[in-house]
């Protein structure tokens, strides 16, 4: 018997601006590589706040090379938005392939990530969290 490949996984910068970054993801996002995700993400947001500082407001992530993705993968991008959306960064899932649409609507998740985020010191972000925009941090 032979046995599988590895999974393959790749994240490519498709194009980047102060405000916007574009992430063309190909191959798996499961098991086998959402462990590479999260890190591969963090590094190339931190990089672009190196570059640009705190002013990214949108990552569109491109998943037409998407060949596959479970519940370790959705997990993943729960994970990134856990990260991303009180940083005031909407996520955009752009190029969707049917499966994925899928695993989207049947979870129930994809209004969740894609939720618009209010920069941190917004008014409005600042309702959200309870907080006074005006108010100065407690110590």
């Amino acid at each position: 018997m032979t046995p599988c490949p590895p999974p393959e996984f790749s994240l490519a910068v498709q194009a980047t601006d102060a405000r916007t970054l574009r992430l063309a993801v190909h191959g798996c996002l499961d098991y086998d590589t959402s462990d590479e995700f999260t890190p591969a993400v963090a590094e190339l947001l931190d990089a672009h706040a190196d570059r640009h500082g705190p002013a990214l407001r949108h990552l569109h992530l491109d998943w037409a090379e998407l060949t596959a993705v479970d519940s370790s993968g959705l997990s993943a991008l729960l994970g990134l938005r856990r990260r991303t959306h009180p940083a005031g960064i909407t996520l955009h899932l752009d190029h969707q392939p049917a499966h994925f649409t899928r695993l989207l609507e049947v979870t129930g998740v994809a209004a969740h990530l894609t939720q618009h985020a209010q920069p941190p010191d917004s008014p409005a972000a600042a309702r959200a969290s309870g907080r006074s925009a005006t108010a100065a941090p407690s110590p």
